[in-house]
């Protein structure tokens, strides 16, 4: 995505406004113990989460997503984390409770972390193709750069594929 696109501004707008709202609800809880008043069985099923230690674990990896977000440090990896909790934030405010607060919190919660992980979603690219070959982390380098043509699968090991500035 080029910085001269509309769209670079549009999503690291949206990426910061994400962190800033995941560091404020996490640090809210943490620094007050905040729990909002929630109405019928969506407040039961929170504060059973809150008996459990969920609720908690949920609030200080709030705090850590946030942070990657807005620090644009590992965002793909914040985004994913933060994803199941995103999800039941959503289910739980627009079809659960359906406050005009969680009507509004919910899918915007969706939207946001939706969003942000469809812009992020190149980054992904290997994890939807049908056949990999065995790749160790510290090797996922060369994944990004191979020569063309040159296919991992082809080679006695992956250090073997070489970049094409290794090539010249």
């Amino acid at each position: 995505m080029s910085k001269k696109s509309a769209w670079y501004y549009i999503v690291h707008w949206l990426r910061l406004y994400f962190g800033a709202h995941l560091l404020f609800s996490g640090i809210r809880y943490a620094a007050t113990a905040y729990v909002p008043e929630i109405p019928g069985v969506g407040g039961e099923w929170v504060q059973a989460n809150a008996n459990i230690y969920l609720y908690q674990a949920i609030k200080y990896l709030e705090i850590v997503t946030g942070a990657m977000l807005f620090f644009n440090r590992f965002t793909l990896l914040g985004l994913i984390l933060e994803f199941p909790t995103t999800v039941n934030i959503f289910w739980l405010n627009t079809f659960i409770v359906a406050t005009p607060r969680q009507l509004f919190t919910g899918p915007q919660e969706l939207f946001m972390n939706g969003v942000l992980l469809l812009a992020y979603s190149g980054w992904i690219y290997a994890a939807v193709k049908p056949k990999l070959e065995p790749l160790w982390l510290w090797d996922g380098e060369r994944a990004y750069k191979p020569v063309i043509g040159a296919r991992i699968a082809d080679q006695h090991d992956v250090r073997d594929v070489k970049f094409k500035s290794e090539v010249n």
